[in-house]
């Protein structure tokens, strides 16, 4: 057994085809074959089971296959140790990032981090909560950046800053007239969503405390993972979104009389910078934290109202 067939063996697992993963690691398919055959040969067991469309791993392959992850991330965490002793910041980072925080918080430290290290491959995914911690758990990311608190496990959660809660109201809804909501106001029949999976979803629904049996009801319903495209719905129908602070930044003068705050008390989000318990690349995310929090104004690096909870 060696470090390349732990790899090969990582790979065909991930894409769950011999072709595609020998194309991945840039061999042949039937070196990847042979490889992956002459482990089975030396442990005495089956991997994979070849009859199942695609590929899946046997009850063994699986325990395997997890003690596999666990050695391949303590040889990259050598790498890690020798960069570290080198204080060498150069190298990729993966970054899985969930949608409602990405189009807010990448532009405002991304040219500002290239700066500095000029030598570091950032590459941002942006990609919902679960999957985030799946690939975590898969080191196929390095850090994760998403709202907290979640359900996660072996896990490590760094809160790096805080999002009040708005409203956007369309200009037809009587809500306009109003300059702040009460949270008992909002009702989820007149509310656009994000579409379900996403934390953000929840977190208004948790806001709201009306309209439940109404949800989902509407004979015209938009799914998106994009806030940006509910506001413009907005723009164009009766009907209200809630955005996080952040989004305030991208609304013309003209429309911000559309924003409304709560008057009866402040929800807001934390947004956390989460790794692996394995903690691989440490220098270089926490510079990336580092660069991150001070892209944020300071009045939002503590809570300033009430957390709402990511789960129904």
């Amino acid at each position: 057994m060696n470090l390349q067939q732990i790899e090969y063996l990582l790979a065909l697992n991930k894409y769950r085809s011999f072709s595609l993963a020998a194309e991945k690691m840039y061999i042949t398919q039937p070196a990847l074959t042979i490889q992956i055959k002459n482990l089975e040969n030396e442990l005495g067991v089956e991997i994979f089971d070849r009859n199942k469309k695609p590929i899946i791993p046997t009850e063994i392959g699986k325990e395997l296959i997890e003690q596999a992850r666990e050695l391949f991330h303590q040889t990259e965490k050598l790498k890690d140790i020798v960069r570290e002793f080198k204080a060498d910041l150069s190298g990729e980072l993966k970054i899985g990032i969930i949608p409602t925080v990405a189009p807010y918080i990448v532009p405002r430290f991304v040219n500002s981090f290239r700066h500095k290290y000029p030598n570091v491959h950032l590459i941002f995914s942006e990609i919902i909560s679960d999957d985030i911690l799946l690939q975590l758990k898969e080191g196929t990311l390095d850090a994760g950046i998403l709202v907290t608190p979640f359900p996660m496990k072996d896990t490590i959660v760094f809160p790096m800053y805080y999002e009040k809660f708005y409203t956007y109201v369309s200009r037809d809804h009587p809500f306009i007239k109003k300059r702040k909501i009460k949270t008992t106001e909002l009702d989820l029949h007149d509310l656009w969503l994000l579409e379900e999976g996403n934390c953000f979803r929840n977190q208004i629904i948790n806001i709201c405390t009306k309209g439940l049996d109404h949800l989902g009801s509407e004979k015209f319903q938009y799914e998106s993972l994009s806030i940006d495209s509910l506001m413009k719905i907005v723009d164009s129908s009766r009907g209200i979104t809630v955005i996080p602070e952040f989004a305030k930044e991208f609304i013309g003068p003209d429309k911000k009389d559309m924003v409304k705050s709560f008057s009866d008390y402040q929800p807001i989000r934390e947004v956390s910078l989460v790794i692996g318990r394995t903690y691989l690349k440490r220098t270089l995310i926490d510079k990336l934290r580092e660069e991150i929090i001070n892209s944020v104004p300071k009045k939002m690096l503590k809570p300033d109202g009430e957390l709402v909870d990511t789960v129904i």
